[in-house]
């Protein structure tokens, strides 16, 4: 049996933990563990360490050392950043990264395994999709409510603007809260349980995806555009890079706004030609693992270690 240990502060959000575990314990020759759960625990009673990567950490005896990478670093000077953590942190046996733009933004050249692995979807989603038939809200955001990613200039078109009802899950910034909390039309949920927001978000008839255009944002993957489209909501999106090349390859439309000049016509948006050809089932969590090959490579070390 190999037992898989999962490295993560109470502080890290990573719905991808969750999702490796059910599928890891679902196999017979796996276990899998959440540090955070268990407490108090031991590097060496564990064949696989796997770690999301910030910056050092050491290399674990006697076992097989995975260093994921979800994303590019960001703040002041990120590719100084990226740079700076491959010479810093320490050689594993295997790197995952979440596509082909993370992985040569990094650009470890050490010839050490890696794995592409995407950001998936819940099945809670799909479920929610289904259940929930009554639409109280007409727009949802669903992430950071903050100044940092430009949400306050977000809620001063919708309250300068008869736009309709828009719902926020996630933290928010007192700033905000305390300049749109009485205003009727704009409903903050705050942060929430995981598993909570999929009831919640499938309530809108649109789903708000608002990153901004610049590096590192707008190479990643945006998992929330993913959720929304489970749940069958029509698409708000600021205009960027990968969300061009998702609609190219997934043959989709959506509603493009500005990140800087926010403006949403709502006629216009009431006459938009939505094109959603979104295949859920590819990006279920179990099947973006599966297609990844990260157990076969870890069974692979596991061999060659043994």
């Amino acid at each position: 049996m190999v037992k898989i240990l999962f490295k993560r502060t109470h502080m890290a959000f990573l719905p991808e933990i969750d999702a490796y575990i059910k599928y890891f314990n679902e196999m017979q020759c796996f276990e899998a563990y959440d540090s955070f759960v268990l407490g108090e625990y031991s590097e060496k009673d564990f064949d696989v360490i796997w770690e999301f990567k910030g910056l050092g950490g050491s290399r674990p005896r006697n076992s097989v050392l995975i260093h994921e990478y979800a994303s590019l670093s960001t703040g002041l000077l990120p590719k100084f950043k990226n740079l700076f953590k491959t010479k810093i942190n320490p050689r594993p046996d295997l790197r995952v990264f979440l596509n082909n733009d993370v992985m040569h933004g990094f650009g470890f050249n050490d010839g050490v395994e890696f794995c592409l692995r995407d950001m998936g979807i819940d099945e809670s989603f799909l479920i929610a999709r289904n259940s929930i038939k009554d639409k109280e809200y007409d727009f949802v955001y669903v992430g950071p409510v903050s100044r940092v990613r430009g949400i306050d200039r977000l809620l001063s078109l919708f309250s300068k603007n008869k736009l309709g009802k828009i719902c926020l899950i996630g933290n928010v910034d007192d700033g905000i809260y305390s300049s749109y909390k009485n205003n009727k039309d704009i409903i903050f949920v705050g942060r929430v349980p995981y598993s909570c927001v999929p009831e919640i978000a499938a309530k809108a008839v649109y789903g708000i995806n608002f990153i901004p255009n610049k590096y590192p944002y707008n190479i990643q993957t945006s998992t929330k555009l993913l959720e929304y489209l489970a749940l069958g909501l029509k698409i708000i999106t600021t205009d960027y890079k990968w969300l061009r090349l998702f609609e190219k390859n997934n043959k989709c439309n959506f509603y493009k706004i500005s990140d800087r000049d926010i403006d949403i016509n709502i006629e216009g948006l009431k006459r938009y030609n939505f094109v959603i050809n979104f295949e859920a089932d590819r990006f279920i969590w179990k099947n973006i693992i599966h297609n990844s090959g990260i157990e076969q490579k870890i069974l692979k070390l596991i061999n060659e270690t043994s």
